[in-house]
C-alpha cells in the first residue's frame, strides 16, 4: 500500500514539474486570457497585508478589472488612457498612461520582448519567468504551474509588494 502511494506521489509530483518551457510569447498569450484575482499588497512601513479580489477580462480594444472586493472599482485601459470608477462613490478618473509610465502596466498591456532595451529578461527555470527594467528600479516576477500563469509579483514605485494569484476563467 505504501508503496503505491509513494508511486502515485511520484507520477504526480513529474506531470508537475515535466513542464515545458516557458517562452517569451506563451507568457504574452497567458497574460491576454480572462482571469479571477487575488491580490495581497504588503506595506513594509506597518507590515501590514491589504487583500482584494475581482476579475480581468480582455478583449479586442483594451482591458477591464473590476475589483470586486473589499470595495468595487471598475479599471478600463483602452487606447492609452486608464479610466478608474469608484462604484461606491460614483466617482470617475482618468489617466494617460503614457504620462504614467507605470512598467507593472506596460508589460500587462503590451506583453514583453526579448530584444527590449528598455528591460531585460531572465528565465529563472521551467516555471518563471522575471522582467527587470535597466535601472533596477523595477522587477516584475510570473510564475507558471502546469503551464498555466498562477502568479504575479512586483513591487510599486511607493515600495509595496504586490502578489497576485490568478485563476482562469
Amino acid at each position: 500500500m505504501i508503496l503505491r502511494l509513494n508511486f502515485i506521489f511520484l507520477i504526480l509530483s513529474f506531470s508537475i514539474f515535466a513542464d515545458t518551457k516557458i517562452s517569451s510569447s506563451f507568457l504574452n498569450s497567458e497574460l491576454k486570457k480572462n482571469y479571477s484575482f487575488i491580490e495581497r499588497s504588503l506595506h513594509q512601513s506597518d507590515q501590514k497585508i491589504d487583500t482584494s479580489s475581482g476579475n480581468i477580462f480582455f478583449d479586442e480594444k483594451g482591458i477591464s478589472v473590476n475589483v470586486l472586493s473589499p470595495f468595487k472599482e471598475n479599471y478600463r485601459i483602452e487606447g492609452g488612457i486608464l479610466e478608474i470608477h469608484d462604484v461606491f462613490l460614483d466617482q470617475r478618473q482618468t489617466i494617460d498612461i503614457k504620462e504614467d509610465n507605470n512598467f507593472f502596466l506596460n508589460i500587462l498591456i503590451n506583453g514583453i520582448d526579448e530584444t527590449s532595451k528598455e528591460y531585460k529578461v531572465n528565465f529563472l527555470n521551467k516555471a518563471s519567468i522575471e522582467v527587470i527594467q535597466n535601472d533596477g528600479s523595477s522587477k516584475v516576477k510570473f510564475l507558471f504551474v502546469n503551464n498555466k500563469l498562477t502568479l504575479i509579483r512586483y513591487k510599486d514605485s511607493i515600495g509595496v509588494e504586490h502578489g497576485i494569484e490568478l485563476t482562469q476563467i
